[in-house]
């Protein structure tokens, strides 16, 4: 049987963000946000998204309510963020580097496909830290092309990855109006628990 030299390898470019850890190990969150086509154009939905909710480049626990509902509302009703999505929390841990990368190695795992190579950018993540961060998502199978860290308000992806967390953290911590846009959001196919 011949292989198929037609099929193009899928290209990850995931963002990853986490929160929890002023709780001191009682729960830790990670979210990812995964894109695997028309990165370029889905960029663009994000910045207008960003500039029409009012919620701009601010961070999300400085962003006001209002703007935080309108921002996710927007979100909810942007086809293209379907699968895009990934979170896991975790209790009674301090260990949140490996947290961190096992929740983005089962969110890579889960959208890939076979022949696949992922772009990781992960906010926070020291220079010095990134080679560490590469080797442990290697060692988990994870096909990495690169690993980098990056600052929450440098690209909207990363901007992104902030909102899901800080979004996952307000269901988590029982606000009403995002735990009710999480569970639609995980009805449509949008979010995953991993």
């Amino acid at each position: 049987m011949q292989a198929n030299t037609n099929s193009k390898k899928q290209k990850l470019y995931c963002y990853v963000d986490e929160t929890g850890q002023d709780t001191k190990g009682d729960w830790f969150l990670v979210a990812v946000v995964i894109v695997a086509d028309k990165k370029d154009e889905i960029e663009k939905i994000l910045m207008d998204i960003e500039y029409s909710s009012g919620k701009h480049k601010t961070k999300w626990r400085k962003t006001k309510h209002e703007r935080r509902e309108s921002y996710i509302d927007k979100i909810k009703r942007e086809i293209k963020f379907k699968n895009c999505f990934y979170y896991s929390v975790y209790k009674n841990t301090t260990l949140y580097p490996d947290m961190v990368v096992l929740t983005t190695a089962k969110a890579i795992l889960d959208k890939a496909h076979d022949d696949y190579t992922a772009l990781i950018t992960v906010d926070g993540l020291k220079p010095n830290l990134e080679k560490i961060f590469a080797v442990s998502l290697r060692r988990l199978k994870i096909k990495t092309e690169k690993v980098k860290g990056a600052r929450d308000e440098s690209s909207p992806f990363v901007r992104l990855a902030d909102s899901l967390a800080g979004f996952a953290r307000d269901a988590f911590e029982n606000q009403k109006w995002a735990k009710e846009s999480l569970d639609k959001l995980s009805k449509k196919g949008f979010i995953h628990e991993v």
